[in-house]
């Protein structure tokens, strides 16, 4: 596996008591038969990942062993074995990788404060509150209308989350949270959602969450320019698919926020690939290709504070 298959499945990642509460849920909102769904182009990326973490649960040794995945995943009328083809297994384990350092990133954060909140920001079909959830945290997704219709059949909203219907960009979603965000410390995710905006979007972004959540959290992934190039260049045009799967943001370095926000903080930036335990059944040559990546910093994960 040479470097331009390494970068194939960066860009594939990009496309966008847990066993008991999903079934418990699911239970509640769905009808015995399998649901069924009309998938368009822009769904089908958001089912995908969603796969990937179901795909995971059902090995022996799993990465993030997303079992709410895998039952949602059993519920739905949908031809998979097409995904399946089109995307193979290592494809299927970068998300897994993805949801992984996410999740551990989370986890560290809820158990450093007490009192949590955790807005999601383009959340997609992601579980993740199911999989770290302490108990007390109240977690919000942002996710467009239509994204998040799709996600309230699949995984409908619960106590303490909740799904708000709007573009991350139209900031009204701040006033339908204020009032919880007031003594709760916030943590802000964005995962593989950065990458599709403007860098201008990207700095009206920050800057909006640096003036209404000073001291606030930022965890996200970030490609660089290189791996941004690449996708654009080599795989998205050359594949035909559509100009709306074209990347625009890349960051070097975290500390280049600076020139946006200069009060942030870097707390953390790594390279992905770097904290996944190397799994048994990995080739050499993944594993390789696996540490090529961590050095090239193609990917990296990111948290500030503002």
């Amino acid at each position: 596996m040479g470097l331009s298959y390494l970068m194939s499945i960066l860009i594939e990642l990009h496309t966008n008591s847990t066993n008991d509460e999903c079934r418990r849920v699911m239970g509640k909102n769905m009808n015995e038969q399998d649901l069924k769904i009309n998938l368009g182009a822009v769904e089908e990326t958001l089912v995908i990942p969603l796969w990937a973490r179901a795909k995971d649960a059902e090995k022996n040794d799993p990465i993030v062993n997303d079992t709410c995945a895998r039952d949602i995943v059993a519920k739905i009328d949908y031809d998979f074995s097409k995904i399946e083809t089109r995307y193979m297994e290592n494809h299927q384990l970068v998300w897994s990788i993805r949801a992984y350092n996410f999740d551990n990133c989370v986890r560290d954060f809820l158990k450093n404060n007490e009192k949590s909140m955790v807005v999601n920001i383009g959340a997609g079909l992601d579980t993740a509150f199911k999989r770290v959830d302490d108990g007390s945290v109240l977690w919000v997704n942002i996710e467009m209308p239509n994204v998040a219709a799709l996600r309230q059949k699949l995984i409908p909203d619960s106590e303490r989350e909740k799904t708000i219907a709007k573009s991350v960009l139209d900031f009204t979603w701040m006033d339908d949270i204020a009032q919880k965000t007031q003594d709760r410390s916030l943590l802000l995710m964005a995962a593989g959602v950065l990458c599709y905006f403007e860098p201008n979007e990207v700095e009206i972004l920050l800057k909006k969450l640096a003036d209404s959540y000073p001291s606030a959290f930022v965890l996200f992934d970030a490609m660089s320019r290189f791996t941004v190039w690449f996708s654009n260049r080599a795989i998205i045009k050359k594949s035909g698919m559509d100009s709306s799967a074209r990347l625009k943001w890349h960051l070097k370095k975290a500390s280049h926020l600076r020139r946006w926000v200069d009060t942030i903080k870097i707390i953390e930036e790594y390279p992905m690939f770097s904290r996944v335990p190397i799994k048994q059944e990995w080739s050499k040559k993944l594993v390789r290709d696996i540490k090529i990546a961590g050095r090239l910093r193609l990917y990296n994960m990111v948290l500030v504070q503002l």
